[in-house]
């Protein structure tokens, strides 16, 4: 009988009553799950199961996405640096390095000096020429060669104030020693004695002598007196040697380098 509401049923040989299965979308039909029909692993199906793929798309969908996240890791791993294997060998390691943007000689590296540095620092060339050999012996970058660089330069120009602001309180400690035992040192007996000091390094060592007293902190390296027990036990010696000398009361300005000059080159006080 012709059902009036679906006409080509008759005519496709399909009972006006029958269901008309859904098309295949890969979607399971009344629960079933017929996309995995073909998946033969058991481990498989129930792992798809477990994810609660219910089609057949959304599973390639996502195994899709996947494999587009491996490639993407792999093309990352790629262009990483990885630091060569402890028991690899020079050749491996200058190639990483080079890959870090290390100079290829240690004279590439160029060091600007940080600012801050106290006025008159004396900056070590040897020093700095060494800093780049070992940098490079490193593999540091440019950068990390000049963050080292500047930190160590800031360093020693800290310990140099340290030091000159020492030398300068010996310097004026020694001075208040010797005009409380000499008196003011516009007096004749400082003067003197100074004098008396003067020519008892002259003729017993000279230039050698104040050589050494510098060396040994006795002197600083401008020439000033920083041991006031030594000045007088120069001045005592000389006084003992040379005191009936014309030259040792007036006589010792004529030479080539006055007594003044010899014990305070530089005025103690003067910063």
């Amino acid at each position: 009988m012709m059902d009036p509401a679906n006409p080509g049923a008759a005519m496709a040989g399909t009972p006006a009553d029958a269901t008309v299965p859904p098309a295949n979308d890969g979607s399971p039909a009344g629960g079933a799950t017929d996309f995995l029909a073909g998946l033969r692993n058991a481990e498989s199906r129930q792992w798809v199961e477990s994810k609660g793929y219910k089609a057949l798309d959304p599973l390639v969908e996502s195994a899709r996405h996947a494999d587009r996240l491996q490639t993407e890791y792999n093309e990352l791993k790629a262009r990483a640096l990885t630091p060569p294997a402890a028991d690899a060998g020079p050749e491996e390691w200058q190639a990483f390095h080079a890959r870090l943007g290390r100079p290829q000689t240690a004279e590439g590296y160029e060091f600007r000096m940080p600012q801050g540095l106290p006025e008159g620092f004396a900056y070590d060339s040897d020093s700095a020429g060494a800093y780049r050999s070992w940098a490079h012996e490193a593999g540091l970058t440019p950068r990390q060669a000049q963050s080292l660089h500047d930190r160590f330069v800031q360093h020693q120009a800290g310990q140099q104030s340290t030091y000159v602001q020492a030398i300068v309180e010996r310097g004026e400690a020694a001075q208040a020693a010797l005009t409380k035992a000499w008196g003011d040192r516009n007096s004749q007996a400082f003067r003197q004695n100074v004098e008396f000091a003067d020519r008892f390094i002259r003729q017993n060592g000279g230039e050698a002598l104040i050589g050494e007293l510098k060396s040994n902190g006795l002197l600083s390296p401008d020439g000033y007196v920083l041991s006031p027990a030594l000045a007088q036990a120069m001045a005592r010696a000389g006084r003992a040697l040379y005191a009936e000398d014309q030259f040792a009361t007036g006589g010792v300005a004529a030479q080539s380098r006055s007594a003044a000059e010899t014990l305070y080159p530089v005025d103690p006080f003067r910063r």
